[in-house]
């Protein structure tokens, strides 16, 4: 593995390297570095004694490698430069990088993430110099015309909503050559997902601040006529700096067309996140359904477990169907119980009992927040008073000296 963002180290010491080397003695703790350019070279710098080739050539100090090269590292051991990927990409990343290292002005650096039917890559795209993420459909040409246009429409539907910074953008549509795999291009956003920091004990205030947003988010994909149908922390990232980016349209419906990719009486979504509606018929649901899914998401931010569970799928869409679950405050006694009502409310079993549109949702968690921070205190410090007198005596001598008509004049 090359990495692109990172110094890669190759030694023995699996502590202090990132590609360990074992049962060769000439191979020294930390024996090489190497680090890649986008313009796909990969640079080999000798930290040894011992010595490095490329291709069987010397490295006085540095030298350039490219995929295909061979690096020796000591008198045997050899590593081959398999191309660009991430140094933190596992090796099984290798297996199921399918796809050419390069399209056009794709370069593609590593796998980072899958799902039922696509996978996703970080990508670097010359030609606009910025990062960007590239879903794959797995099936490729051999996938169901209904999951092909569905794809598609994902990426035409999520293009139109690229204007607002809460969702993330859609740049472009292509083929993989030869095996005529449909791939989208879309803004890389560098962070986690809101379930990941679920998992990781995301704090109260900021959980809630974070749903809020997307709640926002949510309301313009609605103001704009689409539905989302599949809300859940893991289709929403969160940014280094706290910003959320709403992604995965592939269940999204157009408000006022047919579809035509949603059979009456089909159910489609994530079944914990699902509102009982969506349950009987995807093709029926309203805004409200998506206000449902960001109470089931506030829910899980809320009391760090899933709103419904089962043994198997039907007993959890029983559940589901029956609003068979437990008060938040039940699970943690601490929950506001003003907070307890709001998400209640949102995952009202009557759609009409629910907050009529995520950015109502959105302010009523933002009211919160304003109530339950604590305002910075702003001090306005005075002058000490013997301190301003005497800056106003000095001022009256020097003015009382400059209008003495007995002042000699300097010369």
């Amino acid at each position: 593995m090359v990495p692109v963002w990172d110094k890669l180290l190759i030694g023995a010491d699996r502590e202090r390297v990132g590609l360990a080397i074992r049962g060769d003695k000439s191979v020294e703790p930390v024996h090489a570095e190497l680090s890649a350019t986008f313009d796909g070279r990969v640079t080999v710098k000798d930290l040894s004694q011992g010595g490095v080739w490329v291709n069987e050539v010397p490295v006085q100090g540095e030298a350039p490698a490219n995929p295909g090269d061979v690096i020796r590292l000591g008198p045997q051991r050899t590593v081959a430069v398999l191309g660009l990927l991430d140094s933190k990409a596992p090796v099984r990343a290798l297996g199921l990088l399918r796809v050419p290292q390069r399209i056009a002005n794709l370069i593609f650096l590593r796998l980072i993430g899958r799902g039922a039917a696509g996978v996703v890559y970080e990508a670097f795209d010359e030609s606009e110099n910025r990062r960007c993420a590239v879903k794959v459909l797995v099936s490729g040409g051999r996938a169901h015309p209904e999951l092909i246009e569905r794809f598609k429409r994902e990426a035409r539907l999520q293009s139109t909503l690229r204007d607002y910074p809460g969702i993330v953008s859609m740049h472009t549509l292509g083929t993989l050559p030869d095996s005529g795999e449909l791939y989208c291009v879309m803004e890389y956003v560098t962070g986690d997902t809101l379930r990941t920091r679920i998992h990781e004990g995301l704090e109260r205030v900021e959980g809630v601040r974070l749903v809020s947003r997307v709640a926002r988010a949510v309301h313009y994909a609605h103001e704009h006529g689409l539905l989302h149908r599949d809300l859940k922390p893991a289709n929403v990232l969160v940014s280094d700096s706290g910003s959320v980016r709403l992604t995965d349209f592939g269940l999204c419906k157009a408000l006022e067309e047919d579809d035509g990719l949603t059979t009456t009486g089909v159910m489609l979504g994530t079944p914990s996140f699902m509102a009982p509606e969506q349950i009987d018929d995807a093709k029926r649901v309203t805004e409200t359904a998506d206000v449902y899914a960001l109470g089931a998401m506030l829910y899980q931010v809320l009391t760090k477990t899933l709103p419904f569970a089962g043994k198997n799928i039907p007993a959890l869409l029983e559940r589901v169907a029956t609003g068979d679950k437990e008060p938040p405050r039940h699970l943690d006694p601490t929950i506001p119980a003003e907070l307890e009502q709001t998400c209640l409310r949102a995952m009202a079993l009557d759609a009409e009992e629910r907050f009529q549109s995520a950015m109502e949702l959105a302010k009523a968690l933002e009211a919160w927040i304003k109530q339950t921070e604590p305002r910075e205190r702003v001090t306005l410090r005075l002058p000490d008073p013997s301190q301003a007198q005497t800056q106003i005596s000095k001022k009256k001598r020097k003015r009382s000296s400059r209008d003495d008509p007995t002042r000699r004049p300097e010369r």
